[in-house]
């Protein structure tokens, strides 16, 4: 059953969003779900270190993390609500696009290998097997941006790839492909709820910047379509660019 939140409530809900509270208004796409499973322990950021230049080998690693939890987001989603995918589950897709790309990159940075909790969410079961997998797999996502300790312009540019990636699956020129739409809302949500990273520091600067683009993203999920779409979904992904360029005007200041 879905529940809408005021417009202004939104960023609260959308903290939830790395614990499956998927958000959706009135038809489209700021609901919060509360029949999905909260997870303790799954709402903490990474440690970001602050004053650091940004580290090259880090960004695409937090980037790769964020497009497996988008995944894994939406592999719940349509469980809870019985939907299919013509690709197949959204959980087989973190080790056959994403986990390969970066299992490297990880190890190097002394993270323990999570391939295991992804293959167990791929396996499937009742729905309290899928559940702890979910909870075992994300806790491993959680840990490893710990791990990594970001500095700020690190997230930062980690944040403007994943908006630029969103960006990348809307058809520009028409309707786009419900997957690829899917995709895209999953990936937005993710990359908001990293924006409130941000304003957890102590520069002045960066969180009323970062409170500015987190507003912006907000409006921009309000007029989203609900991604339980049956067909290709219209929407017009012009105003993520003017957050893009938002995002690379305070990478350039911090």
């Amino acid at each position: 059953m879905l529940k809408t939140f005021p417009k202004r409530s939104l960023p609260a809900a959308l903290v939830l969003a790395t614990a499956l509270a998927l958000t959706g208004a009135d038809t489209s796409a700021q609901a919060f779900r509360s029949d999905l499973p909260l997870h303790p322990g799954t709402l903490a950021g990474p440690v970001l270190v602050e004053g650091e230049v940004s580290n090259p080998e880090v960004v695409p690693l937090l980037t790769g993390l964020a497009k497996i939890e988008s995944d894994l987001q939406l592999g719940m989603l349509f469980l809870a609500d019985g939907l299919t995918n013509p690709s197949g589950s959204h959980f087989t897709h973190p080790r056959a696009e994403t986990y390969p790309t970066i299992k490297d990159g990880l190890a190097k940075a002394g993270i323990a290998d999570f391939e295991p909790q992804l293959m167990a969410l791929e396996a499937g079961g009742d729905s309290a097997t899928v559940t702890a997998a979910y909870t075992a797999a994300v806790a491993a996502i959680m840990g490893a941006r710990s791990t990594l300790r970001p500095s700020v312009p690190d997230l930062v540019a980690s944040i403007a790839d994943q908006t630029r990636a969103v960006v990348g699956e809307i058809n520009p020129a028409g309707p786009t492909e419900v997957q690829n739409y899917q995709d895209a809302w999953a990936m937005l949500l993710v990359a908001r709820n990293q924006i409130d990273l941000l304003t957890q520091g102590q520069d002045a600067p960066v969180i009323q910047a970062a409170k500015k683009l987190g507003l912006a993203m907000d409006d921009v999920i309000i007029s989203m379509p609900d991604p339980a779409a049956s067909g290709p979904v219209t929407f017009d992904a012009a105003p993520l660019l003017d957050i893009i360029t938002g995002l690379e005007a305070l990478a350039g200041t911090v």
